[in-house]
């Protein structure tokens, strides 16, 4: 990993936590290193983690009821104490803040026990300021968050108006075809991060739309974990069982119309 990146420090009965922090990160331009993400089956885990160590810039301390049973973060803490990255740590439970060992006691800290989108952004500036504006250049979270957009790459010429409608709003997306990747995950794994933590799902409804593998899961998927969907008709699918008694923005004619209706719907779920 070339780039500049920050390497999570957790237990392992944070995994769920750790997951969607890193999901997060990368969505908004952040490299991260996990053990999950970085080690490969059959390399050497001990002498790859010291390596993630050395070469990182920061180290985000996730600090916990786990973390002071946790010998690997204790050892992980003490090996990157050696060097001259900074250290953050991240408060995720009631038991967090005494659980940050004393060399970090001087430290700000990031508190996500209520709120992850506030405490997620407090850590992003915190991480600008670490890595300079440059690193953080692709940075996509901004105050509306971002959305999720969901097509088959038929329909990529319209997408990409619909990139520029949304940049001109203000809002944040992601796209599988251009966003930061994390070629060490499984992409369905990175995919579900990627929509949980969006705050809505765009889907462009098509013909090619209802023949893609993956479109019709992705609209299925943020249902189930409460993300908003909002179905963008681009031309007609025909009869489609999944979309039956569902409301489409309509784009099949004018498309000044179809984003006007299409602000004014997100406006009307606080977006």
């Amino acid at each position: 990993m070339k780039k500049p990146y920050v390497f999570i420090s957790y237990s392992r009965q944070d995994r769920e936590f750790t997951e969607k922090l890193s999901a997060a990160l990368r969505v908004a331009g952040v490299e991260t290193w996990t053990d999950v993400e970085n080690i490969a089956a059959g390399e050497n885990w001990q002498s790859k983690i010291e390596e993630g160590l050395l070469q990182a810039r920061v180290l985000l301390y996730v600090a916990s009821r786990n973390t002071s049973t946790s010998e690997w973060v204790n050892q992980e803490l003490r090996a990157f104490m050696r060097g001259p990255g900074r250290i953050i740590p991240l408060i995720i439970d009631d038991d967090g803040p005494a659980a940050i060992p004393e060399p970090l006691q001087q430290f700000q800290w990031a508190d996500f026990r209520s709120e992850f989108d506030d405490a997620f952004y407090s850590l992003l500036t915190a991480l600008h300021e670490v890595q300079g504006a440059e690193s953080l250049a692709k940075a996509r979270f901004i105050s509306r968050g971002y959305v999720f957009i969901s097509y088959a790459y038929q329909d990529a010429s319209f997408v990409e108006k619909l990139k520029l409608h949304l940049k001109k709003r203000g809002y944040a997306y992601w796209d599988f075809r251009e966003s930061e990747r994390n070629y060490q995950v499984d992409y369905t794994l990175e995919l579900e991060g990627v929509i949980q933590n969006a705050e809505a799902t765009l889907s462009v409804i098509s013909p090619n739309w209802k023949k893609s593998p993956t479109s019709m899961q992705e609209m299925h998927f943020s249902k189930e974990v409460g993300t908003p969907v909002f179905l963008l008709r681009l031309s007609d699918p025909g009869p489609t069982l999944s979309l039956a008694g569902l409301t489409c923005i309509e784009f099949t004619g004018s498309h000044a119309n179809g984003f006007e209706k299409l602000d004014s719907k997100m406006k009307s779920f606080g977006l």
